[in-house]
């Protein structure tokens, strides 16, 4: 049985350099090549110059040579001619030795392609006479005055000119051992110097690589330290932020850290959204479970008692109660399902809401008159604008819904006797209005108030959430499932309107407030 099998080479992750290392050594080759090519450049003309100077002294140096200390051109064999020297000058040779030259100068006169005298004289003021080979190369110069670089043998390189006169070819060659010396010495110099700046500059260029890489080194880990929070519960709590310092030691971190920062907050944002609606699904449910519950309890226990009596009054009566459960358990399946197609609608996930034009006060005006009929125990009371109707555009059953559970809700939740004064107006939008996407237009304002008892404080910032109750006794005196108020300002949000409520003793009113036209 063969144990599992080892990752290959080419699913093995590669490990590359580090940034730090990057940079330093990408700045570091740049200093190498600059370096290299600067001081070539530098070595290259510096013997250029020295060259130069060389020639200049070899043209004064060819201007001694002929005619001798005397004036007069030697003639016969040099002595020494045969390869050895003498310990003292020679009187018949003092050209090899002329006034001025400078030691190991190198001299010599051909005739005829033969050479006359070929020698040179060294620091210790002894002359030596070239060997065969040493004077073929220097019959090679080219009598046109110009210099040029011949290698003589043990004596090494010499920068070498050649005149002629009356058949006569003089030629003299200065050596170029001491300028290759302080050449040689130079690069040496110019190396030294640029390793050593190359070693100071990496340390330096590494220090300040890691104090620039460490504010980023703190952002990755502010990243690092998300990861091992558990987001799988929801927690909103992401306290990991860049810190401000690091935000503005350089403009590259300070756009990381702030985007980080943005990310964390939008995490942070969706995770609160999540938990609130999962915790609020979780009530939902639970309270459409027991909301749905007791009809269907009251609908079974109706069943079973009809099927053990033969009693026809007391079936008629089981018969009306199940239908009035059965009624209110469609209502409210009906608005779980309105609440439904809202939110779909707000999620841009459903179709788009019918656009027509509603003529509002009339709305109102059929709604406040159905309302009298079912509560004619309440003073109820039309406010309407004296100039012309009121019209919005927007979906009209949705619209009539909003009224319809605005009155209702009156209503149910206050006593008898109470004035409930419905009004509606066309308003210019005001500075201390709220929010609207009407883009500046005109709005229509709708106020259902009424002097009932006030709604208790606790109550008022979730009244518009689902399944909220005002008055749990009423609530079970008339069957309200709660969701009311809720689809009240899911339609009003859906039509680009507000809605709010402000509950005092003496005084509660509603107020609606749509655009004229809303956003499409």
């Amino acid at each position: 049985m063969s144990g599992p099998a080892e990752p290959t080479r080419a699913s093995r992750p590669v490990r590359t350099p580090s940034l730090r290392w990057r940079i330093v050594g990408a700045v570091a080759l740049l200093l190498v090549v600059t370096n290299v090519v600067v001081g070539a450049v530098t070595v290259v003309a510096y013997r250029e110059y020295l060259v130069g100077r060389l020639d200049a002294e070899l043209a004064t140096a060819a201007g001694r040579t002929p005619g001798g200390r005397d004036g007069e051109r030697p003639s016969g064999p040099p002595p020494g001619s045969d390869g050895t020297s003498s310990a003292r000058p020679d009187p018949d040779n003092t050209f090899i030795g002329a006034p001025g030259q400078a030691a190991d100068t190198v001299v010599a006169i051909f005739r005829d392609g033969d050479a006359v005298l070929a020698g040179y004289t060294d620091d210790e003021g002894r002359q030596h006479s070239l060997t065969a080979a040493q004077r073929r190369q220097l019959a090679t110069v080219a009598a046109d005055g110009e210099p040029v670089t011949v290698t003589l043998g043990s004596l090494g390189s010499y920068r070498a000119q050649a005149v002629g006169d009356d058949g006569d070819v003089f030629v003299t060659a200065l050596p170029l051992g001491d300028l290759d010396a302080g050449i040689v010495r130079l690069v040496v110099v110019v190396g030294s110097v640029t390793l050593l700046a190359l070693v100071v500059a990496t340390w330096a260029l590494t220090l300040t690589v890691r104090r620039s890489l460490r504010p980023l080194e703190r952002v990755a880990s502010v990243a690092s330290s998300v990861t091992d929070l558990d987001l799988e519960r929801g927690d909103p709590d992401i306290a990991a932020r860049v810190a401000p310092a690091d935000l503005v030691v350089n403009r590259e971190v300070g756009q990381v850290g702030s985007a980080l920062n943005r990310l964390l907050g939008h995490v942070a944002r969706a995770l609160t959204v999540r938990r609130d609606a999962e915790r609020g699904m979780r009530t939902f449910v639970a309270d459409a479970s027991h909301e749905l519950r007791t009809p269907i309890a009251t609908v079974r226990a109706y069943a079973e008692l009809s099927r053990t009596t033969d009693d026809i009054d007391d079936l008629h009566r089981n018969v009306d109660r199940i239908g009035r459960e059965a009624r209110r358990m469609g209502d409210l399946v009906e608005e779980l399902l309105l609440l439904a197609r809202l939110d779909a609608t707000a999620l841009a996930a459903g179709p788009d809401p019918v656009r027509e034009v509603v003529d509002l006060t009339a709305t109102v005006v059929e709604a406040t008159v159905d309302a009298r009929a079912t509560a004619p125990g309440h003073r109820w009371t039309l406010q309407l604008a004296d100039d012309h109707p009121v019209a919005v555009s927007g979906d009209p059953g949705q619209l009539r819904r909003v009224v319809t559970n605005l009155l209702s809700n009156a209503r149910t939740h206050t006593p008898e006797g109470t004035t409930v004064v419905v009004s509606i107006q066309q308003v210019a939008l005001q500075q201390d209005s709220l929010q609207h996407d009407s883009g500046g237009g005109p709005l229509v304002r709708l106020v259902v108030a009424n002097d009932g008892p006030p709604i208790d404080a606790d109550v008022l910032p979730t009244l518009f959430d689902r399944f909220t109750r005002g008055s749990a006794s009423r609530t079970r005196e008339h069957g309200t499932s709660g969701l009311g108020l809720a689809i009240v300002r899911a339609v009003v949000e859906a039509h680009g309107g507000t809605v709010r409520v402000v509950s005092e003793p003496g005084r509660t009113a509603f107020t609606v407030e749509l655009p004229v036209r809303p956003p499409s």
